[in-house]
């Protein structure tokens, strides 16, 4: 019955997100999907499960991870840009749990470090001072 419920939950969400494509305005760059190419921390890359992928879409963020061709997990929250090359992305309903991913966490600030129209870098330091890099590049 949950597995029934989650599906349900998540094909609505898709066809949300499908049915407005640039909801509030043109969002710019960050529009659309962008995969997890390669995570580090502290310099040293990090083991990450599956194909992982960044979607951003008027003030909603999505985070999911691909297993193979059948299973997908998904978890939502809010992202805002800031001043100064900085970020926010938080997963504000303690409910729905996140994806664990390395560095990432139920609130990140990130700082934008390099952008192109493919290409994101973006660092973000925890509470422990290690320092965490995330390597987008965008999918078509």
């Amino acid at each position: 019955m949950k597995k029934t419920l989650l599906y349900m939950r998540s094909l609505a969400v898709v066809l949300l997100m499908a049915s407005c494509t640039r909801n509030h305005g043109d969002i710019g760059m960050w529009f659309g999907t962008w995969h997890v190419e390669q995570i580090t921390a502290g310099g040293a890359p990090t083991d990450v499960e599956g194909d992982n992928f960044f979607q951003f879409q008027s003030k909603v963020f999505r985070v999911s991870r691909v297993y193979g061709h059948e299973q997908l997990v998904e978890s939502f929250g809010t992202w805002e840009e800031n001043d100064g090359g900085k970020m926010t992305v938080s997963f504000p309903d303690p409910v729905v749990y996140y994806i664990s991913m390395p560095g990432l966490e139920a609130h990140n600030d990130f700082t934008v470090t390099t952008t192109s129209s493919s290409d994101v870098i973006f660092t973000k330091t925890n509470a422990d001072g290690i320092i965490y890099t995330y390597h987008l590049k965008k999918q078509p």
